[in-house]
């Protein structure tokens, strides 16, 4: 496990805690981002492509993708892991948020 950090995402505002859990070997990377506020907790997986994209790019994307699984439902609740994935598209999206 890595070391733990905290960011805000870009359209809702919601405090994450975010920590890297990727390990060697794997095709991709994981982290475990959980609401600071609400107590809901995302395993939130990119895998491994070829267009490189900046650090803070991935994690405003991994701030997008948080957003969107917590407004589709099932509503997420506390003390559950739930799985999301960082796709090409949440990556795109923040892109353009930041420009």
């Amino acid at each position: 496990m890595g070391t733990s950090k905290f960011l805000k995402t870009p359209k809702l505002g919601i405090v994450l805690q975010l920590t890297e859990s990727t390990s060697q070997g794997m095709d991709g990377r994981t982290w475990e981002a959980h609401d600071v506020e609400r107590n809901r907790g995302f395993k939130v997986t990119l895998a491994k492509g070829d267009q490189p994209f900046a650090e803070d790019e991935i994690e405003g994307g991994l701030g997008l993708a948080v957003e969107r699984a917590l407004q589709t439902p099932p509503e997420k609740v506390a003390g559950t892991l739930y799985d999301v994935a960082l796709t090409s598209q949440d990556l795109h999206e923040f892109r353009g948020l930041k420009s």
